[in-house]
């Protein structure tokens, strides 16, 4: 929810409370940690629009928030100015190592499962494996826009870590690292099943069956990087891969800087809260040290009453000699009454 609010420009209470007003369900606490671990959790389905509440919810972000996402958006496009188009590769040769590797990749699993179809027995054919299918048009289209984005990336000074088929790629700059992905755009199919593209990408396991590809791909920053910064880029039918790599390109490079600041404003947050937390301990001990203080001041007091009434008592003994044994506690009366005077006189808090 916190993540969700920053992105809309509210306070996760606000958006709780919308999502509360429209009958929308959330995951309860626990739910993605359980997830995470592969447990069963249950996802509930969106229910029907409350009575009297409109199936749209316009969410009116706030005038800082709309001058952070401006602000981002010029910076993206000044930087944009000084990176030179990115031309991308009309065939599936020298492509980035990445990129590559995913072909290697696809062509050796490609191999081995027409090998294990081959070593099949006719009556085994209902278990196997299907055959992987040919690279698509989108796929390659894909990968050559991929190869062409880690090029160019590198080009300006940035570090590709690592990526994964799914178009998952780790990116390093200004010694920060986040992660982007670069895949299909999808859309919400509707409509019977058999009008359902079919096909189009040699790896339908990768994408949710119910949705449809657009033909057109999205670059997004998938590491928050806070409010105000732009972090995700669509192809459109005006907008090829080619036109839109180096705005793409420069998002990419601005987002170590916003990754350091935003981490140099947790780190100044972090010291705050601790000089809060060092400055109540202190404020807890000093008032630990004046309750301390008090008590002792308030015990010495109960003392000095306790010396003056014991000095009376034995100013009263001595005032009365023959009421006195001649030996007391073991000890010679006289020797007693030295005693007494010497154990009042450590006592009283004034001596």
């Amino acid at each position: 929810m916190i993540k969700l609010a920053e992105e809309f420009g509210l306070s996760d209470q606000g958006l709780s409370k919308i999502c509360a007003r429209h009958a929308i369900p959330r995951p309860p606490r626990g739910y993605w940690a359980k997830l995470e671990a592969g447990k069963k959790v249950e996802k509930r389905d969106l229910p029907p629009c409350p009575a009297g509440t409109s199936s749209i919810i316009r969410i009116t972000q706030s005038g800082q928030f709309q001058r952070k996402s401006r602000a981002g958006r010029k910076r993206v496009e000044e930087a944009a100015v000084n990176i030179a188009k990115t031309s991308i590769p009309g065939t599936l040769r020298n492509l980035h190592p990445i990129v590559a590797a995913w072909v290697d990749e696809h062509g050796k699993e490609q191999a081995e499962r027409r090998a294990k179809k081959r070593g099949r027995r006719l009556d085994d054919f209902w278990w196997g494996e299907d055959e992987l299918p040919d690279l698509t048009d989108r796929d390659r289209y894909r990968f050559r826009v991929t190869s062409a984005l880690l090029k160019g990336f590198e080009d300006q000074g940035g570090r590709a870590h690592e990526g994964s088929i799914r178009g998952k790629l780790k990116f390093e700059v200004s010694g920060e690292k986040f992660e982007v992905s670069v895949v299909e755009k999808m859309y919400q199919f509707h409509g019977r099943p058999s009008d359902e593209p079919k096909g189009w990408t040699a790896f339908p396991y990768h994408h949710n069956s119910a949705l449809a590809p657009t033909g057109f791909l999205r670059f997004t920053i998938t590491t928050y990087l806070g409010t105000g910064v732009k972090k995700e880029w669509v192809e459109t039918s005006t907008l090829n891969g080619e036109d839109l790599l180096p705005t793409v390109i420069a998002g990419l490079m601005l987002a170590g800087p916003a990754l350091a600041a935003r981490r140099a404003e947790f780190e100044e947050r972090d010291r705050r809260i601790e000089a809060e937390r060092i400055a109540e301990e202190e404020r807890r001990h000093m008032a630990q040290l004046e309750q301390e203080k008090w008590r002792l001041f308030r015990g010495r007091a109960k003392d000095w009453e306790e010396a003056q009434r014991l000095r009376s008592f034995l100013a009263a003994l001595e005032a009365n000699p023959h009421g006195l044994a001649d030996e007391i506690d073991g000890m010679p009366a006289a020797d007693w009454l030295k005693w007494a005077h010497r154990k009042i006189e450590e006592f009283d808090p004034l001596v």
